[in-house]
């Protein structure tokens, strides 16, 4: 009889860990779709009752700091992250989090000391992604390009047909006066997505600085017709109004 007792109750034991799980990886999966959709604070409604199932799993917490920071509620998300590298130092995700509210506030060398710690602690694929193209932006505020180029390479070696990547790239190129290395970055975004207003007038300027301004009007007045407005400003500074 007592030997079927501690059955049962082991029994009830993992079938009560086996549904928190259960539950606890259905709200952080309801979370991120949330987040995709931009209902931020509905997101935090998710990722909080994750956290009370399993309080400080990295997972809930770095949803919640992302919805916090998505909402530009900074202070609610500094608080946790301040909170959660007390009990995950080494969490590669939670540092690029620090770097990313560092970034916001202005500080970026600081931010770019965060991504750079993130990066030494081995961070899955995905997010060693992330914290690259973070911390090129805050080398690019930092007017850092040539740092900003190597990330952005770095990025393109995770994710070679990512087309945003490829403009970020083109844009330092750009700035360092890498001229065709950029129209080369614009080919192949414009190759992954070819209805970028944008891309093509950063393509038009680049080629003015290579003296072709024939291709610079072409790609204007291709970026004009999707609305790009500093395009048909440029139609009518360099192309003759036409």
């Amino acid at each position: 009889m007592g030997q079927k007792i501690i059955y049962l109750l082991a029994f009830l034991l993992i079938s009560g860990f086996t549904f928190s799980q259960n539950r606890f990886d259905e709200l952080i999966a309801s979370g991120n779709q949330k987040l995709k959709e931009k209902d931020y604070k509905n997101a935090i409604k998710d990722f909080s009752e994750a956290n009370s199932i399993q309080a400080n799993d990295t997972a809930a917490l770095n949803g919640l700091i992302k919805s916090y920071t998505l909402l530009s509620d900074y202070k609610s998300a500094q608080k946790l992250i301040d909170e959660a590298l007390q009990n995950n130092p080494n969490d590669a995700e939670l540092v690029m989090r620090q770097g990313i509210l560092y970034n916001l506030d202005g500080d970026h060398i600081k931010a770019q000391e965060q991504f750079t710690k993130a990066l030494g602690l081995n961070p899955s694929s995905k997010i060693q992604l992330q914290i690259l193209l973070n911390k090129a932006s805050a080398e690019i505020r930092l007017e850092d390009f040539t740092s900003a180029l190597e990330d952005y390479n770095k990025a393109i070696e995770i994710e070679p047909r990512n087309a945003n990547i490829y403009n970020y790239r083109g844009l330092v190129n750009f700035k360092l006066g890498y001229y065709l290395d950029a129209v080369n970055d614009y080919n192949n975004a414009l190759d992954l997505e070819p209805n970028s207003g944008l891309t093509y007038y950063n393509r038009g300027m680049t080629y003015l600085k290579l003296s072709e301004k024939q291709k610079a009007c072409t790609d204007f007045h291709k970026a004009c017709k999707m609305n790009n407005v500093n395009a048909c400003k440029m139609i009518i500074a360099e192309c003759g109004g036409k």
